[in-house]
């Protein structure tokens, strides 16, 4: 029996590494991009191959550049024997908060502001690029080269978002720049998803809500990390009153690229423990 084949971008942190870990325990080999954090990557690679006795194989890169996306599928190309069975986008970031901007773009840093926005927050043309280039873009390159390598009636796509970025919920002004550009990645899931249909390969997005990861460490920084009241106050008054793990995450991605799945595309799916209710 052949073995099944993902990629994951994004795949050796967080949410990412908790999607990455429960394919391999369903037996998927792996393609986990990741961007700069090198030691993390060795760290998940020797990890999961030891622990679920799977090949990983990790390629470095910002998906925002169009060569790392070249450099992945090349991946596909001399280890995975051409073949693939499910793509997970699940690379992202937040400019300033998750990473620095001289990570990601240089001149994100040096561009002058263009508009303030109710919160304070500016934009420019280059971050909205390159948010536009993270998510959508990206999404866009990877499907139409993963199409390719999948077999009709064999093939899973998966993107996260985040919540606000559709109509159930209400939109976060201080994530307007990622947060358009995730809302841009709901709308070609369903897109996808439409014109893949006769194929039967699915296309769906998963929209976590309030996860524990170390990206959290820099967003409640300001409030004072992720046990500070502020937080625990938050977290509280979400319905189920907790934090979600990116196991849990990665269960839900894992169904959606699994056979019992295979009836259900162009679905935008809260895990969020009724985070969208409210």
């Amino acid at each position: 029996m052949l073995s099944k084949k993902a990629i994951v971008t994004g795949g050796t942190r967080g949410i990412g590494l908790g999607i990455s870990q429960q394919l391999a325990s369903d037996g998927y080999d792996l393609i986990l991009g990741f961007n700069t954090n090198e030691e993390a990557a060795s760290v998940a690679k020797s990890t999961i191959e030891s622990t679920y006795g799977v090949k990983v194989y990790t390629i470095k890169g910002d998906v925002a550049q169009e060569s790392t996306i070249e450099k992945i599928f090349a991946s596909v190309e001399n280890n995975f024997e051409g073949k693939l069975t499910a793509l997970v986008h699940n690379a992202g970031l937040y400019v300033g908060m998750t990473t620095s901007p001289a990570s990601s773009l240089a001149e994100l840093a040096t561009n002058t502001p263009l508009q303030l926005f109710g919160d304070g927050q500016f934009t420019s043309f280059a971050q909205y690029d390159y948010y536009q280039n993270v998510y959508p873009k990206c999404l866009i390159r990877c499907v139409e080269k993963a199409i390719n390598y999948m077999e009709d009636g064999k093939g899973y796509i998966v993107a996260t978002s985040s919540p606000g970025c559709n109509s159930s919920q209400t939109p976060k002004l201080s994530y307007i720049l990622p947060g358009q550009a995730k809302a841009v990645v709901e709308f070609l899931t369903r897109y996808y998803a439409k014109i893949l249909a006769p194929r039967r390969i699915t296309v769906n997005v998963v929209i976590p809500g309030f996860t524990k990861t170390e990206a959290w460490n820099s967003v409640t920084a300001k409030y004072g990390g992720v046990e500070s009241e502020t937080m625990q106050k938050m977290i509280e008054n979400t319905p189920m009153q907790r934090w979600a793990s990116p196991t849990e995450i990665g269960q839900v991605v894992a169904f959606l690229c699994s056979p019992k799945a295979a009836f259900i595309t162009g679905v935008a799916l809260p895990v969020d423990g009724g985070l969208h209710l409210c």
